[in-house]
């Protein structure tokens, strides 16, 4: 046994606001059945991007059912982790700290004396969550990602599987039930066949599994992370991006019942999959491929949220979690990344008028641009367009689907490129739908008219206007046309209004 130590002294969320830091820090530690992992978020932002993220491989809860106890390795394993993450977290002084465990640590006879052991070596209480709260806590993740989600969420840890019915963004019935990959590879004693019997029983008892039919399944977990890698690499998966990565339900059952027939050497042998993942893969898989066969979805849609971003989410300020996740989140790369911090919504009212018909939908993916629109600045001219492409193809934004990214990131590159290069963004039209690519060249085209007009500068373009009527497109330079009026921006309007097939008209003040 490791000795007792000094606990540490982390200052507190009020503290941090209260000296008027800027930032502060939020930090959570999951102890889960097979790992314990810290995670460190920068805040106050609604986007949980972690500056801090690394896991040790415990394996608490192996043997659990045999022995009904932790098992004696992983807890001195958890120990030296813990060890670890507390002193790191004092060092970056985060200003929320909390430690959570789940399947494991609750279920084991002696998983509240460990908490207490926890607790007397490091100073901070171990809050042992319900089935329920763990559910629940895994589903706030979903819904901070997608504010409403609808459907089925699910979040297969080692030691359990939570199940949470979701109805347009409000929690419905839940449950928990131990069909985590370690938990279900260790009972079925390698049988798949005695494995669908458990893993059917199980699921026989959420009697609220049929009003799932025709909507969607979130699926959260790593071990189920490692099925979308494979669907990725399988398929030529334009982006590698697991988040919001949506496939087709007879697809996945087809891929889900090939690797739950795959042996641990055929495993081993494909890119990407760890050997420890190897001997729970296929139990996942199967448990996956019986989730979608009897709750029937109209789609899988694979989330990078769950248990540790919910909790992200329930420490954030009120205000802050009604914010829209993608404009939020651009908002705050836009403040970090412009040159004159030009607002989005300064650009998009000005080039609103040429979308009179746009939907909500489109609205909102003009607006990301335009908070996105300057994200290149920095680069050489030669390369703005497909670097600022490929970084907003990468940037960790949440509550936006591959198609809608791609169209963001379409939007920006057009907005450097004009129509040249349409090469470059080739690899993303498997994402994409007919007349995307012209909305998006349509937009680009805008927005790069708004930058050149104004310079960048804000305020300026609420003296000018953009508008369309009669298929004519005119632009008015308003009282102080010497400030705006250039080769350059007559250029541009023309192109633009070529763009849509009408005429240009420039109103310009007498000088």
């Amino acid at each position: 046994m490791m000795e007792s130590t000094t606990p540490f002294d982390l200052p507190t969320l009020e503290g941090c606001l209260d000296s008027g830091e800027d930032s502060y820090r939020i930090g959570i530690i999951d102890i889960g059945s097979n790992t314990v992992r810290m995670v460190v978020y920068d805040a106050p932002t609604r986007l949980p991007v972690p500056i801090f993220n690394e896991r040790a491989i415990c394996a608490l809860g192996k043997g659990i059912d045999i022995t009904g106890h932790l098992d004696p390795v992983g807890k001195e394993l958890a120990f030296e982790a813990l060890l670890r993450f507390c002193g790191l977290a004092n060092e970056m002084k985060v200003g929320q700290f909390r430690i959570l465990a789940t399947a494991a640590v609750r279920d084991a006879k002696d998983g509240a004396e460990f908490a207490q052991e926890v607790e007397k070596r490091f100073g901070y209480a171990v809050k042992i969550l319900s089935g329920k709260e763990e559910a629940h806590l895994g589903a706030r993740g979903i819904l901070g990602g997608q504010p409403n989600a609808d459907g089925l969420f699910g979040d297969i840890g080692g030691g359990s599987l939570d199940l949470v019915l979701l109805n347009t963004g409000k929690f419905g019935d839940s449950d928990t039930l131990p069909l985590g990959h370690l938990r279900i590879t260790e009972a079925a004693e390698g049988s798949l066949k005695k494995a669908q019997k458990i893993i059917d029983n199980n699921l026989s008892t959420v009697k609220w599994l049929s009003k799932i039919e025709g909507r969607n399944f979130y699926a959260v977990g790593g071990v189920w992370r490692v099925i979308a890698r494979i669907y990725m690499q399988q398929n030529d998966y334009p982006l590698h991006l697991i988040d919001n990565l949506t496939v087709d339900v007879e697809a996945a059952r087809d891929l889900t019942e090939i690797i739950s027939k795959l042996s641990k050497r055929s495993l081993q042998g494909m890119i990407g999959i760890a050997k420890r993942r190897a001997d729970t893969l296929p139990f996942s898989a199967l448990t996956l491929n019986r989730i979608l066969k009897l709750a029937k979805p109209k789609q899988l849609i694979f989330s990078g949220y769950g248990l540790r971003e919910g909790q992200f989410f329930e420490l954030l300020p009120p205000e802050m979690k009604n914010q829209d996740p993608l404009i939020s989140a651009c908002e705050g790369f836009a403040n970090r990344s412009g040159r004159f911090a030009l607002h989005g919504a300064e650009i998009l009212n000005w080039v609103m008028p040429l979308f009179p018909e746009a939907t909500e939908r489109e609205t909102r993916i003009l607006k990301a641009a335009a908070l996105l629109s300057d994200i290149g600045w920095t680069e050489h001219p030669d390369y703005r367009a497909l670097h600022s492409f490929i970084r907003i193809l990468r940037l960790p934004v949440a509550g936006i689907s591959h198609r809608d990214r791609a169209m963001i990131a379409m939007t920006v590159f057009f907005r450097y490129n004009g129509p040249k290069g349409q090469y470059e963004v080739k690899e993303v039209r498997p994402l994409i739908r007919d007349g995307d690519q012209s909305l998006a060249i349509f937009m680009g085209a805008a927005l790069r008219l708004a930058h050149v007009l104004s310079a960048g500068v804000p305020s300026l373009l609420a003296q000018t206007s953009l508008t369309i009527k009669n298929k004519e497109l005119l632009l008015d330079l308003g009282h102080h046309s010497n400030l705006f009026k250039s080769e350059a921006v007559i250029k541009l309007a023309k192109y633009l209004a070529d763009t849509i097939e009408v005429k240009f008209l420039i109103k310009a003040a007498q000088s």
